[in-house]
């Protein structure tokens, strides 16, 4: 809606306007308006993610794995992010302090 709003040529504050009378309190924010007209000026149309070379970088490796396993075998009362906050994801971390 905020394309096709900037393609018939109104104003951002135009656009927010119609956006309330058309949706009521179920709008995006005047920034994420603001954001795709500032978009749209620089010409981008796409309205979908841009693709992204190479494979998302990744943490899970054997040392990784281990030092987990570590820390659940020291304590099997810790939850997923309580282990990996101990250490700060550092393997071989030596932390016997309980949160």
């Amino acid at each position: 809606m905020i394309h096709y709003n900037f393609r018939r040529g109104l104003t951002q504050k135009q656009c927010i306007d119609h956006l309330r009378l058309t949706f009521g309190d179920k709008v995006p924010s005047e920034t994420t308006v603001y954001h795709w007209f500032s978009e749209f000026n620089r010409g981008q149309s796409m309205l979908t993610d841009e693709f992204k070379e190479g494979r998302p970088k990744s943490n899970v490796i054997p040392q990784n794995i281990d030092a987990v396993q570590g820390l659940i075998v020291e304590d099997r009362h810790l939850s997923g992010s309580s282990f990996i906050s101990r250490d700060k994801g550092v393997p071989g971390h030596k932390n016997k302090e309980r949160i």
